[in-house]
């Protein structure tokens, strides 16, 4: 059985980096058929930032992508899904630690932790906690409690290495000292991260937990907490960070854009999910990137790279407009028409055109804007001779793109017209543009009728 957990903040919008680790979890439990499980858990233990609107976007978004789950908190389970339903199961997990002897209070207040900071900064040491708390006596416990100070509560780390081998990059190793004594509850009750983290994945069963390397040093923090509960371990599996172009961390300025508005952009979720999919990973030669069914049965932790991907929207439209043409005319006509029913008229005729168009303009929305002269003649001078091309165009049979281009190649020879005394004005008239699709294929898209009737006049 292989389960695997996407759990996000609601705290803002979908981006890429979370898109992508979903996109993973959900692959790598779906490759396992029948006997994985993709799990959605909400940890909106920081109830300041969290926000229900927020959750419900970022659910929104996960579905666009296809990427549903088998539980979650709209999805009927045996337990609640959100961090925030979950609260008195970290305080029983606590209690364990405490009767173990692996959590003590800390009474130390923020100015200090501060200067303990600072001090170890510059030093050229990292910022760990001292253990100033770690051997209170019970009775100065009780009398600073007593007195009304509200400790949080830290895990004693015992000394020793904390090694274990990671499914993507190997072998890991924290020697023993490099982590301070963590904390597993704040003052106000409420439990890190680290800690409702470590407890919810082994009560859900995860035994896979795929997440950013970012998270590395967090992992060694978690399974300490796992191997002092006497928890079997998951197996993880850390994906390297994607960066922007300059190999910065993604971030507004550096080119970090949610999920949210990649959709109000118009881009396909199909075209967003391949583009995915590659970065870290690439399915096999002959695998559809477009079809999730099929990547996940060619996905595998083995073949994630360790070396960070880089954001390059290029590569990203790239994708789009492949995902464009697998649509095709036919499916693309019927969303625009959906939109505007005036481009009805075209019928079947307008999906060549459509499709002739996509290189340029990847979007519905591009496409529509650019075939609006279809549904909105513009105003351009009318050349002499465009009547007489209508009354050939009203007898012309059949009416096709191939018929089209040699009755306009054959009409501009016998009317003594050079390609640009014939082709640019016809295009500026029926069009209002420089430039665009083959112009065969406007007429077929405008019909007889209405070809006719526009350069009669």
């Amino acid at each position: 059985m292989i389960r695997t957990r996407f759990a996000p903040s609601p705290t803002g919008e979908l981006h890429i980096g979370g898109a992508r680790t979903a996109l993973f979890n959900f692959l790598f439990a779906r490759s396992a058929g029948k006997d994985g499980c993709f799990v959605l858990r909400i940890d909106d233990t920081d109830a300041e930032r969290s926000r229900r609107d927020f959750e419900v976007r970022l659910m929104e978004d996960l579905r666009w992508l296809g990427l549903n789950w088998d539980e979650g908190p709209d999805v009927s389970g045996a337990v609640p899904y959100r961090q925030s339903e979950r609260l008195g199961l970290y305080s029983e997990w606590l209690l364990r630690l405490r009767d173990a002897g692996a959590a003590y209070p800390c009474f130390c207040s923020d100015g200090r932790l501060d200067a303990l900071r600072r001090e170890r900064l510059e030093r050229g040491e990292p910022p760990r906690y001292d253990g100033c708390c770690r051997n209170l006596s019970p009775a100065e416990v009780k009398r600073r409690i007593a007195s009304g100070e509200r400790p949080c509560w830290r895990f004693a780390l015992r000394d020793g290495d904390i090694a274990f081998e990671d499914a993507v990059r190997g072998a890991q190793f924290f020697p023993a000292g490099t982590i301070g004594d963590f904390v597993l509850e704040r003052s106000d009750g409420v439990p890190t991260y680290l800690f409702a983290s470590a407890v919810d994945d082994h009560l859900m069963g995860i035994t896979h937990v795929l997440r950013g390397d970012e998270h590395i040093p967090n992992t060694a923090r978690q399974l300490a907490i796992l191997d002092r509960l006497g928890c079997p371990r998951p197996v993880f599996a850390h994906i390297p960070m994607i960066l922007s172009m300059d190999r910065q961390k993604l971030s507004k300025r550096t080119g970090s854009t949610s999920v949210r508005e990649y959709r109000e952009r118009g881009f396909l979720p199909e075209g967003l999910g391949a583009y995915l999919a590659t970065l870290s990973w690439s399915p096999s030669g002959s695998v559809s990137p477009f079809s999730l069914e099929f990547l996940a049965g060619d996905f595998s932790l083995g073949r994630i790279s360790r070396s960070s991907p880089l954001h390059d929207e290029t590569h990203l439209l790239h994708w789009q407009r492949e995902a464009m043409r697998r649509r095709g005319g036919a499916r693309i006509r019927r969303e625009v028409v959906a939109s505007d029913p005036r481009f009805g008229f075209c019928g079947g005729r307008l999906d060549a055109l459509l499709d002739d168009l996509i290189d340029a303009h990847p979007f519905t929305g591009e496409l529509m804007r650019a075939v609006s002269f279809l549904v909105e003649p513009p105003e351009n001078g009318r050349e002499p001779w465009m009547s007489a091309l209508a009354l050939v165009l009203k007898t012309l049979e059949p009416w096709n793109g191939e018929a089209l281009d040699a009755l306009l190649r054959s009409f501009m020879k016998e009317h003594g017209l050079k390609g640009k005394e014939f082709f640019h004005p016809l295009r500026l008239f029926l069009t209002g543009l420089d430039r665009g699709a083959a112009l065969p294929l406007v007429l077929f898209a405008l019909g007889r009728e209405e070809a006719v009737s526009r350069l009669g006049g």
